[in-house]
């Protein structure tokens, strides 16, 4: 039954109607009320993010950065379905859409699959080339300047990523109209894509420090607690820029007069 909750419906203590709380108080709000859909599609999201990681190791340990990039193209191929369905559960949560978690879940991913096929290998080419330079950094001598350019260049990388994914989500984009966007947006909200962008980068880098410690919070929070938080950053100004909340009320108005 948990499957099919639905997703307006209040936290304990929260009135229907209450304006939204920002920050901590808003995070907590929407754990209460939608942890199970977030936990179940961070589940179907690490599970398929495995092969990544597989190819990702495997490339460190022969240090070959051919199987990087394969890998890189093979396991983003793999997990962006799941990271698209990711996304779109969180957005729905922050913007509190009601309706039938699996439903809509299978429903976004049997109707956008294909547009995410090209998504998933650029940006999982690029990821894995970001992540085998950083492991390989030590095998170098380019000092402190090689490792901040190369620190740079991953939170340019994760801020990209950030507004291209949300906008996937929400929007039908071609992708090269879904990367100009998110370029445009990094440095238009430099301040958000910063805060965004380190987040997400020292989120990650607690998993990997705490390994194999961090089993258990890839288990109990998976990525989506670090997504959910980027998203509550960066989600506002996509709403600004592009009217989502509004457009999707008057779609709903326009439906309602037309059944009526």
């Amino acid at each position: 039954m948990f499957l099919f909750s639905d997703y307006n419906r209040p936290g304990p203590g929260i009135l229907p109607d209450a304006p939204r709380e920002r920050g901590l108080k808003r995070i907590w709000e929407m754990l209460s009320r939608d942890y199970i859909r977030f936990w179940l599609a961070g589940i179907l999201n690490v599970l398929t993010m495995l092969p990544y990681l597989f190819f990702a190791g495997y490339a460190y340990a022969t240090h070959s950065l051919l199987i990087a990039v394969i890998g890189g193209a093979v396991g983003g191929m793999i997990a962006a379905p799941c990271f698209y369905g990711l996304a779109d559960t969180l957005l729905r949560s922050l913007r509190d859409e009601a309706g039938f978690w699996w439903n809509r879940y299978s429903r976004v991913l049997k109707k956008n699959w294909k547009s995410l096929i090209l998504p998933g290998i650029v940006f999982g080419i690029i990821g894995a080339i970001q992540i085998f330079v950083l492991l390989h950094l030590q095998f170098t001598d380019g000092g402190i300047g090689i490792f901040l350019c190369q620190i740079l260049s991953m939170m340019i990388f994760l801020s990209i990523f950030l507004w291209a994914l949300a906008q996937q989500a929400l929007m039908e984009l071609k992708f090269t109209a879904l990367l100009l966007n998110s370029f445009l947006l990094s440095f238009h909200y430099f301040g958000k894509s910063l805060a965004a962008s380190a987040f997400a980068a020292g989120y990650l880098l607690l998993m990997a420090v705490l390994f194999p410690g961090s089993i258990f919070l890839l288990i109990t929070a998976g990525l989506w607690l670090g997504l959910l938080c980027c998203f509550q950053i960066i989600y506002p100004q996509i709403d600004e820029v592009f009217q989502i909340e509004k457009k999707i009320n008057e779609k709903t108005v326009r439906k309602a007069v037309n059944k009526g």
